[in-house]
C-alpha cells in the first residue's frame, strides 16, 4: 500500500484524521472547499486530483449528500486500485465499489488521541485491505456486516450519547432551578452512580457556556438525529425520546447555536425554560 493516502474534507474529523495518520508516516493529500491550510496536508485542487495521487482515499464530509456529489465529481478518476474509507454517517444503502464504512463513536479530540472507536461496513477482503490504516486511527474497530451496518450502527451510539447529553442537560438546569451551586452539583454527581462519559466530557462546558472551539457541533448531531428518527420511521419502531431531542435540538440550532459544540444543547432550556410546555 502507498505511503500517500488522500482525505476528503478537512473539517474536525478530517483534520483529526490527518493528524494521526501523518504522524504515524503517511504523506496526506487533502481537499476541502473551505479549509485551504493544515499543517501536514499537501492541498489538491479539487477531488479528481486527490484520486489521481492517491491509491486510499478516505472521505470526512457532513452527509451523505456531500458523499454523493463528491464521488459523482471524481468518477471518471476512480478505477479499481482505489479503495475507498467512508467515514461519514449517511444513508446506509448507497454501496459503491471499493468502499468500506469506518463511522466513528466518539468526538475529534477522542480521534486525534486514538480514544474513538470504529465502526466497519463492508466486504472482508476491502476491510482486511484497509486494515494497517484502521489500527491507526483505533484499536477498537468492530466489524458489524456489509455496507451500511457501519452507519446504522453510528446512529445507535450516537442516539445513545446523544440522549445521555440530553440529560445532563436537563439535569443542570434542574439542579440550577432548586436553588443549588452548579459546579457543586455536577462535582457530586461526578462521585454518584448517576455520573457518565458525557456528563464528564460536557458539564463543566454546559456550566460555563463553553462552546468553541467545537469537539463536534450541534447541527451535525442534530442531522444524525433526523437520520435516527427516519431510520426508526422505516423500521417501525417508536422513538419518542428522539423525537423530543429533535425538538430540544432545533431549538438551541434555532438560537444561534449550530455551530457551537453540541454541549450548547443546554441553551434550548436556558432562553426559554417553557420549550417543553
Amino acid at each position: 500500500m502507498s505511503d500517500t493516502i488522500g482525505i476528503l474534507g478537512l473539517g474536525l474529523i478530517g483534520s483529526a484524521v490527518a493528524a494521526r495518520l501523518n504522524s504515524s508516516g503517511y504523506r496526506i493529500v487533502g481537499f476541502d472547499p473551505v479549509v485551504s491550510q493544515l499543517n501536514g496536508v499537501v492541498f489538491a485542487s479539487n477531488p479528481k486530483e486527490v484520486f489521481a495521487s492517491c491509491d486510499v482515499v478516505i472521505l470526512c464530509l457532513p452527509d451523505g449528500n456531500v458523499v454523493e456529489a463528491i464521488l459523482d465529481e471524481a468518477r471518471s478518476s476512480i478505477q479499481e486500485r482505489h479503495l475507498i474509507i467512508n467515514t461519514t454517517t449517511g444513508d446506509a444503502d448507497k454501496p459503491h465499489a471499493q468502499m468500506i464504512e469506518a463511522t466513528i463513536g466518539g468526538s475529534s479530540d477522542m480521534l486525534r488521541d486514538g480514544g474513538a472507536l470504529l465502526f466497519l461496513g463492508g466486504d472482508e477482503v476491502q476491510i482486511s485491505r484497509a486494515q494497517p490504516i484502521l489500527d491507526i486511527l483505533s484499536s477498537r474497530c468492530f466489524h458489524l456486516g456489509d455496507f451500511g451496518a457501519g452507519a446504522k450502527f453510528k446512529l445507535i451510539h450516537n442516539m445513545a450519547i446523544g440522549l445521555n447529553r440530553a440529560v445532563v442537560a436537563e439535569t443542570l438546569q434542574f439542579a440550577e432551578a432548586l436553588g443549588f451551586d452548579l459546579s457543586q452539583s455536577l462535582d457530586i454527581l461526578q462521585q454518584s452512580p448517576a455520573s457518565s462519559t458525557a456528563m464528564v466530557a460536557k458539564g463543566q462546558k454546559m456550566i460555563n457556556a463553553d462552546y468553541q472551539p467545537p469537539q463536534a457541533r450541534l447541527t451535525q448531531h442534530l442531522k444524525d438525529v433526523r437520520l435516527m428518527l427516519a431510520a426508526a420511521q422505516e423500521a417501525s419502531v417508536s422513538v419518542p425520546l428522539t423525537q423530543l431531542h429533535q425538538e430540544l435540538l432545533s431549538l438551541a440550532e434555532s438560537r444561534g447555536f449550530g455551530n457551537a459544540d453540541n454541549a450548547a444543547i443546554i441553551e434550548a432550556y436556558r432562553k426559554d425554560k417553557s420549550c417543553l410546555d
